[in-house]
Parts: structure tokens; C-alpha cells; sequence
């Protein structure tokens, strides 16, 4: 298995930061507007730093706080240290640490740590997807009944909320359950084991979307863009589904 120094290492420290944390403690500020940021946020990602640099000294890094400027370059670890911040400072438990790296000119390795249940998903380039160590596949869940689908971004931020809309409406035409649960890395993890049935976001940060993307299309996931072509990073918008029937039944609802 590939990167498997860098997946141990994720596996040893992320929790054990995580753990470190008095929650009790956290303090809530803003960076812009309404973009919160804790104290947690700024801990968890420098001591991911600091780990990091110790055993890799030459990679590169494009994070949520100290990196944001950072570029997509070869062995640059895309880190998301509270992702669903807004959802962790009301201790509402719906927020994972993520964290990708770049290499080799793709998203080579993914994980996603949930502290609420102490899971923890990863995915290597081309050597599946996992949770807890056990390989999962979006078509695991076949549950016929199973018909949800996942939004995130519907915010004031985004002026444009063309697709939300338009899947909105399918989904209340076609019985389709919506969840809006603001963390998009929980979100795509659920997605990765076939619960969710479809995801949408036009959400552009890589440290947002790279461990879920990576997760998702490991787990055989088909992900898209608004033209039905793949989906490459930096395209504006996301749509994941578990099958190429729900491909097509999206496309049609936002192209029609």
C-alpha cells in the first residue's frame, strides 16, 4: 500500500490532537463577515503542521487558517481542521478534521476523522476507500427506500443558488429526503458508504472538498460537474451520486 508512512502518521496524531482539545475552553471569533473560526480550529492545524514537517520537512501545505495562499503542488497537504465550525462552536456534533494530500499531480490520500463517533475514514489513490479499516463501496447500502440527498453551501455567501433550487424541487417531486448537515467532509463520508444517495455543492475550497472528493471516487462514486463531464478541482460545482441512473436523473433536473 502506498503512503502508508503518511496514513499512519494521520492515524496516530489526528485523534490524539483532536483529544488534546478542553472543548469546554474553545473561543469563537470571526475572520470575515460571518466566517467563524476557534480556538480549536488555529490548535488542531498547527500541531498537524508541526507532525507533518517532522517527518516530511520539503512538503507543502494549503490549509483553512495559516495556508490559505498555499498552492496545489506536489506533496501539499490539504487540511481542513474544524470542518463544520459553525456546527462544533454550538457543540452541535456534525464536524470532522479532514485532511488530503496532493501528489503526483492528483489527490493521492484521504482522511477523515468524526470525534462524535470516533470513526475514521481514508482513501489512497487507486487502493480503495475505508472506514474504521474496512473497505466500503457506495453500492454496500442497496436499501431500495434509501433516497436521501445531501446539500451544503445554500449560504448568503453564494449569489447564485440556481442548482440548489432546481434540486429542490426534484427532490420534492420525487420523494427524495434532503439533508443539510454543514460539514462537507461528513457529508461526502456518508455519501462514500452509499447512505446519501446524491450530494450537491458548489463549495470551491480544496480543503473543503479534497478528502471527501478522494474518499468518494475511491468508494465508486460518480462525481460530475454541471455538463456531466468528471468532476476536476476547481470546477464550481460538485455533484456525487452512487450510480449512473442518478447521474442521469440529475442532469436532467438541473438542465431541464
Amino acid at each position: 500500500m502506498k503512503y502508508i508512512k503518511e496514513l499512519n502518521l494521520l492515524k496516530t496524531h489526528v485523534p490524539r490532537i483532536y483529544k488534546e482539545i478542553d472543548s469546554n475552553l474553545k473561543e469563537v471569533s470571526f475572520k470575515s463577515g460571518d466566517e467563524i473560526v476557534t480556538t480549536t480550529d488555529l490548535y488542531i492545524e498547527s500541531e498537524l503542521i508541526k507532525v507533518i514537517k517532522q517527518d516530511f520537512p520539503n512538503d507543502n501545505f494549503l490549509s483553512e487558517e495559516f495556508h490559505k495562499d498555499g498552492q496545489l503542488v506536489n506533496r501539499a497537504w490539504l487540511i481542513d481542521p474544524i470542518d463544520g465550525t459553525s456546527n462544533y462552536a454550538v457543540n452541535f456534533d456534525a464536524y470532522v478534521v479532514q485532511i488530503a494530500l496532493y501528489d503526483e499531480d492528483d489527490l493521492a490520500l484521504s482522511f477523515i476523522y468524526v470525534p462524535s463517533n470516533e470513526k475514521v475514514y481514508y482513501a489512497i489513490k487507486g487502493e480503495g476507500a475505508y472506514l474504521n479499516d474496512r473497505r466500503i463501496h457506495v453500492l454496500d447500502n442497496k436499501k431500495p427506500s434509501n433516497k436521501m440527498m445531501s446539500m451544503v453551501g445554500y449560504t448568503n455567501k453564494n449569489s447564485d443558488k440556481t442548482y440548489y433550487e432546481k434540486l429542490l424541487k426534484f427532490a420534492l417531486k420525487n420523494q427524495v429526503k434532503l439533508r443539510m448537515l454543514g460539514s462537507i467532509g461528513l457529508e461526502l463520508s456518508i455519501t462514500a458508504e452509499g447512505i446519501f444517495t446524491m450530494f450537491y455543492t458548489s463549495v470551491k475550497n480544496l480543503w473543503d472538498l479534497g478528502p471527501g472528493v478522494l474518499l468518494c471516487q475511491e468508494a465508486g462514486a460518480l462525481l460530475f460537474n454541471e455538463t456531466g463531464n468528471p468532476y476536476q478541482l476547481g470546477d464550481t460545482h460538485l455533484f456525487v451520486v452512487r450510480s449512473p441512473e442518478h447521474k442521469q436523473n440529475l442532469l436532467q433536473a438541473i438542465q431541464h
